[in-house]
């Protein structure tokens, strides 16, 4: 049997390199720790050097069975994106969990330090204000952090104050898909300010939460060509089996970029249900918010 094609590397920073498809691992975790152990090593052996961990997944218990799954040699053929859960947005937290992460993972870095759910107004001023943004560049300076990055999935404004803040972000993590170009769209209004100010992009959600599936609208293979058609360094998808995993590898393995007319005919189509938010509840409702970021923000 003939091996599937390679995944298309693209650019991460100024010097970096990963797959197209990256692996998240929050609903993965809710399948359990065999599960997350097997399917991690599953997807770096197909090639996959993407994957995105955080303390606040499955309740800290992801960051111990990924752990489990970069042992043999496996840590070192990935780029870890950690998506730090220190809601507040202070150094001590900030610093805390990151070490308690290398220590766990038995590394002495991650690639990228990002600030997970940037999702409230007042984010970005306590980012800055609480010392937040001062533990990751000290991260960064020590070499326990290659890139910084913000995660952002509520408002494109939330996203866009920050960048006004001035500070060069190397990487921006926010929801792509067909349906976001119609609904307060951050492929419209951040993806290319990351890009001008000289960052790299990563995706997420692009099958919207689960609400491609039930769409209707638009077929999960080609939601996946779409975000994969942008300018986006990686794509972080959710795979939560072995057999999920391997339709997505297909489908990164074998994707043709859609062409530009491709693009906005696909749009198109998903404009007729998605002006008004329903298939992006994590940008209309708090369904999606972490516990401990809500806990913080008084909800």
């Amino acid at each position: 049997m003939r091996a599937p094609p390679p995944l298309e590397l693209r650019s991460l920073g100024r010097t970096g390199a990963t797959t197209i498809l990256g692996l998240g691992t929050r609903r993965l975790a809710e399948a359990g720790q065999q599960a997350t152990i097997r399917v991690i090593r599953e997807a770096i052996d197909a090639g996959v050097n993407v994957l995105e961990i955080s303390p606040g997944f499955a309740e800290g218990r992801a960051e111990r069975w990924v752990a489990m799954a970069l042992k043999d040699g496996y840590r070192e053929k990935v780029n870890l994106v950690w998506q730090c859960a220190a809601y507040l947005r202070d150094y001590k937290t900030s610093m805390a969990q990151l070490e308690a992460t290398l220590a766990a993972l038995k590394t002495d870095r991650v690639e990228v330090f990002s600030f997970h759910q940037m999702i409230y107004d007042n984010d970005p001023d306590w980012l800055y204000d609480h010392g937040g943004l001062d533990a990751a560049q000290e991260a960064r300076d020590q070499g326990r952090a290659r890139w910084l990055g913000f995660h952002s999935e509520k408002s494109p404004h939330i996203a866009l104050k920050l960048l006004a803040r001035g500070f060069a972000w190397d990487v921006g993590l926010m929801p792509l898909n067909p349906f976001d170009a119609s609904f307060r769209s951050f492929e419209k209004q951040v993806l290319p300010e990351v890009i001008r100010r000289g960052g790299s992009v990563i995706g997420t959600k692009p099958l919207a939460g689960g609400a491609v599936n039930g769409s209707k609208v638009v077929k999960v293979e080609d939601a996946f060509r779409y975000v994969w058609s942008l300018p986006v360094s990686s794509v972080l998808v959710g795979c939560d089996s072995g057999p999920i995993l391997k339709k997505t590898l297909k489908s990164a393995a074998t994707y043709k970029p859609f062409h530009a007319g491709e693009m906005d005919a696909l749009r198109a189509k998903a404009r007729a249900v998605a002006g008004d938010g329903r298939f992006e509840r994590y940008k209309t409702t708090q369904e999606f918010d972490m516990p401990a970021g809500l806990a913080v923000h008084g909800y």
